[in-house]
């Protein structure tokens, strides 16, 4: 059994998530060489949806982690280690990917893994690297609500289950 709300975390990670950074390179692309169509943004987010989604789903993990250890629930904290985490973990894969290309990767079933996991984040960075970051950060705030709404914090009266926070009858002597 997962945890509660997990399902629910990662395709939000995903499905909010790819169409952000989709959007936020169609918006840089339009502004440099002129209009883009919705149609050319209907694409950008298609292939960030199959491209990304590896990337994605482990930055949704590394936040998750991150934020589940170091206790933080607001969602300050979530935007601003998302846009750190983000910008972190593209520029990682970017490197990453420069090496594996270099090794020679280039035909057979390995390509796919390579373009599956490195073609996002070498879109994103050859676009301009700031948008790891920005993108980051709306996933980020993206995910603490995902993360509030379905792991609220317990105050600490309700802490105690159902049958523990009331009572215990008094007992009566036999006499």
């Amino acid at each position: 059994m997962t945890r509660q709300g997990t399902v629910a975390y990662y395709l939000a990670a995903w499905v909010i998530g790819c169409p952000v950074v989709a959007l936020v390179i169609w918006l840089t692309e339009s502004v440099e060489h002129g209009m883009g169509t919705s149609s050319e943004l209907l694409e950008f987010c298609f292939f960030a949806l199959m491209c990304g989604a590896i990337d994605v789903l482990l930055f949704a993990f590394i936040v998750r982690r991150a934020m589940r250890s170091s206790g933080a629930r607001k969602i300050a904290i979530w935007t601003l280690s998302g846009a750190v985490l983000a910008l972190g973990l593209v520029f990682c894969l970017v490197w990453l990917g420069d090496r594996v290309s270099a090794a020679g990767i280039q035909r057979g079933p390995g390509y796919f893994l390579y373009a599956f996991l490195f073609a996002g984040p070498a879109a994103m960075w050859s676009s301009g690297w700031w948008q790891a970051a920005l993108d980051g950060a709306a996933i980020g705030a993206v995910l603490s609500l995902v993360d509030l709404a379905f792991n609220p914090a317990r105050a600490p009266e309700t802490a105690a289950g159902p049958d523990e926070g009331q009572a215990a009858p008094a007992r009566q002597s036999p006499a």
